[in-house]
């Protein structure tokens, strides 16, 4: 049998009935034991029918000398922390709150978040008043402006044209393609007296103006011009960085085709080409002869040796600030009737705008280039469509007789009144189409 364990409290605790006193004799709360010895003191023994009792000192919220003695049935019961939250007021809490409490703004989405999201009719007007240039660049920049530009390229070229170049439009009209003509003018076009009228036309051009191909474009008196113009002013526009320079144009000898020549003729068709296709690429012409105009203009009252030369004394009076449209050309000027014939001409032009002249008692410019193409049309119809038929070899017997000057007689049926000058105006003249071809044509064949 064990033996019964005395637990006895220590020596130098005061008896439980002592009542410590502090200084003054006031009893001290926090020296004091806290303990039930109630039945537990050494009378108390352990005989195996109850657990043995186990005390232990804890602190009791006085000083450190004090103690309070609890069982080990008494540990081992759960703590529950009654602890409440402390209230947090702060100016960080405060802010935080408010936040919470504050409305979100409703962030609607805009109607158009991209700028090609705009309508066509908006995104037509926006380029409508940029430069061909500023196109092409804009047209760079992404995927999508590229392919709205493409896919709208006449509407904007059409409308850039209107609003900076409508007075070199008008002179500089685009040749009429092959494919657009009626069938019935195509054999006539087509025949080998009105190609080889066609190539001895553009002979003295033969150094800056490359030909045609026969079923590129009509072939027509006014379509020949109108290519021969736009070819004269690629070609003027690729030499003024040595106009502007004063580097001489390197001239080519009689008979000679130097390869640079070739390749420059070369890209000057391919460039025509695309721009009857292209309006962009035929604005881009029109833009370029613009530059070369009004350069031409102000380069010449720079190179002045006494004093520049005032707006009022250079050709359409012309300034600094009117060469981003042509409207300067309304003004009056000098008439152009005769294409250069060769580079060296390139240094006598100010401005070349053909297709014009002057009406004086009018006080503006006439436009005498728009409805040429139907009645040259005509002309050639009536003029080649019979080649190879009965009776053609005689009938050019019968007219050349008045291209040399014998002349014929009334019962031949031609008025014998007519010059031979006048039969050559009529129908071999390449630059004569302000007469009335039809009513000729009609009197010759009739008799």
């Amino acid at each position: 049998m064990p033996t019964p364990t005395t637990i006895q409290a220590p020596m130098e605790f005061p008896s439980i009935d002592a009542e410590p006193s502090g200084p003054a004799g006031v009893p001290n709360p926090d020296s004091t034991l806290v303990a039930n010895l109630a039945n537990k003191l050494p009378n108390t023994r352990n005989d195996g029918e109850e657990p043995a009792t186990v005390y232990s000192t804890v602190p009791s919220g006085g000083s450190r000398r004090s103690r309070k003695i609890l069982s080990s049935d008494e540990k081992d019961d759960e703590l529950v922390d009654t602890t409440a939250a402390l209230t947090l007021r702060s100016k960080k809490t405060l802010r935080m709150a408010k936040r919470k409490t504050k409305p979100k703004k409703v962030t609607c989405r805009p109607a158009v978040a991209c700028f090609l999201e705009l309508p066509s009719e908006l995104l037509q007007e926006v380029f409508s008043h940029l430069a061909i240039t500023d196109v092409y660049r804009l047209s760079r920049t992404s995927k999508d402006l590229r392919d709205f530009i493409l896919a709208h390229e006449g509407p904007i070229a059409r409308d850039i044209i209107s609003l900076r170049y409508p007075i070199l439009a008008k002179c500089f009209l685009l040749p009429v393609t092959f494919p657009r003509l009626p069938p019935e003018h195509h054999e006539a076009l087509l025949s080998p007296a009105h190609q080889s009228r066609l190539l001895l036309s553009l002979k003295p051009y033969a150094q800056h103006v490359p030909p045609p191909s026969p079923k590129t474009i009509c072939s027509c008196v006014s379509c020949t011009f109108s290519w021969i113009n736009l070819a004269i002013i690629t070609d003027l526009a690729h030499w003024q960085r040595s106009l502007n320079t004063r580097e001489p144009i390197p001239m080519i000898k009689r008979g000679e085709t130097p390869q640079w020549n070739i390749e420059l003729l070369a890209q000057t068709k391919r460039m025509l080409e695309r721009a009857l296709s292209s309006p962009l690429v035929y604005a881009t012409i029109l833009e370029r002869h613009l530059h070369t105009t009004t350069s031409t203009i102000l380069r010449r009252s720079l190179f002045t040796k006494v004093r520049p030369v005032l707006p009022e004394h250079r050709p359409y009076f012309l300034s600094h600030s009117e060469v981003e449209t042509d409207a300067f050309l309304s003004r009056k000027g000098r008439d152009n009737f005769e294409p250069p014939f060769h580079r060296d001409n390139y240094y006598n032009i100010e401005a070349y705008v053909p297709n014009r002249k002057w009406s004086k008692t009018e006080e503006q410019w006439i436009y005498f280039a728009q409805g040429q193409h139907e009645r040259d049309l005509e002309w050639a119809r009536a003029r080649f469509e019979w080649e190879g038929r009965d009776g053609y070899e005689e009938e050019m017997e019968r007219m050349g007789k008045y291209l040399r000057g014998i002349g014929a007689d009334v019962e031949d049926g031609v008025d014998a009144g007519w010059s031979a000058g006048a039969y050559l105006n009529r129908f071999l003249c390449a630059a004569c189409t302000a007469c009335d071809a039809r009513l000729s044509m009609r009197r010759y064949t009739a008799a």
